[in-house]
């Protein structure tokens, strides 16, 4: 590889931008989606961008089965270990009884009150976007049933 092209390489994996990585590697702005693309298919500097994505995984701890049980961990969650609800509204419990698997899928907790609004707002991570990631992933063949159409067991 030339030395731009290694350069390349660098600047793609600071925000996985090849277009913007070729203006910052010196290429010209007008033309740099089309190098880019040039540049992406290349074989060493494919290679290249493979072997330093899996050193910085591994220097981050980053593997599949890490990857696998955060998928996991929001898709599994159970609100019931959240909080607690009923007709005279809805109770977080203690920080300290949430398990760390569930602590994991929550997206962020507010305190509505000072917008004039009861109780505590919980928002856990996209469920359904994990599921399916995991399917994906797993190579699982899972049909979304039919909006509109009643299942029965």
């Amino acid at each position: 590889m030339t030395p731009r092209q290694q350069f390349f390489v660098l600047e793609y994996l600071i925000d996985l931008n090849a277009s913007q990585a070729a203006i910052r590697a010196g290429y010209r702005p007008s033309n740099s989606r089309c190098q880019s693309g040039q540049l992406l298919r290349r074989p060493q500097i494919a290679n290249a961008i493979r072997v330093e994505m899996a050193e910085r995984a591994k220097r981050c701890g980053i593997t599949e089965e890490r990857v696998l049980e955060e998928y996991a961990r929001i898709a599994f969650a159970d609100m019931r270990l959240i909080a607690d609800w009923g007709p005279e509204g809805v109770w977080l419990k203690e920080s300290s009884e949430v398990p760390d698997d569930t602590a994991a899928a929550i997206a962020f907790i507010a305190d509505m009150t000072a917008q004039r609004r009861s109780g505590p707002s919980v928002k856990t991570f996209d469920k359904r976007k994990a599921l399916e990631c995991l399917a994906r992933i797993l190579g699982l063949n899972v049909v979304e049933p039919a909006r509109g159409t009643a299942h029965h067991a």
